[in-house]
């Protein structure tokens, strides 16, 4: 029984190994490239080069020729905006459906995603046709989302969920300073205005106490009073953001931002349950 299946084994395998062409060496290269870049084993090469396709290489004539990343992108972003979801919604527990909305959009637009794709090169991957080259196309905003979009779709289609969610983990979510994110976003002095507001205290005040440098490249120091307390200062190239500097000195004081708000940072993505 064993020589049989020892037979049959090695029968199938041959018989694979012819159903199945080789690779040509570009392709290999390709494969190694992505594989590294995915961390696992790709079935369906196939599948990551449609990733890559931007629309304008198409042959419009002939459109069974390529088939552009358009769909995959579809499937990415679905994939992407579900998974960060997952995310945020396990990190930041306190957070309403409308502030999870605002930091999500912050993470998956265009602008951001395309920040991610150049770190891990995905431009040079991107088969493009010479005119949408020689137009910058390879390195713009769109081109680039739109790949890293597609490129979620196929790990998906290809590996499962796990690999698109530990892809991600590994390229956009454990490289994003969400703090950051809250805090470019956040209006320090709307915030300290509604809590003056909701206490029924004087409403902040702000003075400029320092300002130095040429007329072209001004700094301005600002400080912000509560009452007769002064509560922050600020520094910066206008009034405007030396105001807000200081806001954030005096909201952070007061407890009032949402870097507190977070749970601890989660190392690995399979920790991130509903």
């Amino acid at each position: 029984m064993l020589f049989w299946n020892t037979l049959l084994e090695k029968l199938f395998r041959r018989q694979h190994a012819a159903s199945t062409p080789a690779l040509s060496e570009e392709d290999r290269r390709l494969k190694e490239h992505l594989e590294e870049l995915v961390q696992y084993p790709i079935k369906s090469l196939n599948l990551f080069k449609v990733a890559l396709t931007h629309r304008s290489a198409i042959d419009f004539s002939n459109k069974v020729t390529f088939v552009s990343n358009e769909r995959l992108e579809f499937l990415g972003d679905a994939v992407l905006d579900l998974i960060v979801a997952e995310y945020l919604y396990t990190s930041y527990p306190d957070f309403d459906e409308g502030e999870l909305t605002k930091l999500r959009s912050l993470v998956v637009n265009a602008k951001t995603l395309a920040g991610y794709a150049r770190a891990i090169q995905i431009g040079k991957l991107l088969i493009i046709s010479e005119s949408a080259a020689s137009m910058g196309v390879r390195n713009s905003d769109m081109a680039l989302s739109d790949a890293i979009e597609a490129l979620i779709g196929a790990i998906y289609l290809d590996g499962g969920y796990m690999r698109a969610k530990e892809f991600l983990y590994a390229n956009v979510l454990s490289k994003t300073n969400f703090d950051t994110l809250l805090s470019t976003e956040q209006n320090y002095k709307s915030v300290l205005l509604e809590y003056a507001q909701a206490q029924r205290i004087p409403l902040p005040v702000y003075t400029i106490t320092n300002e130095e440098g040429p007329p072209h490249n001004k700094i301005f120091t600002v400080a912000v009073k509560l009452g007769d307390e002064v509560m922050g200062q600020g520094v910066g190239r206008s009034k405007k953001e030396a105001e807000q500097c200081a806001a954030r000195e005096a909201a952070t004081k007061l407890n009032l931002t949402r870097e507190k708000r977070r749970v601890p940072h989660i190392e690995n993505p399979t920790q991130v349950r509903l």
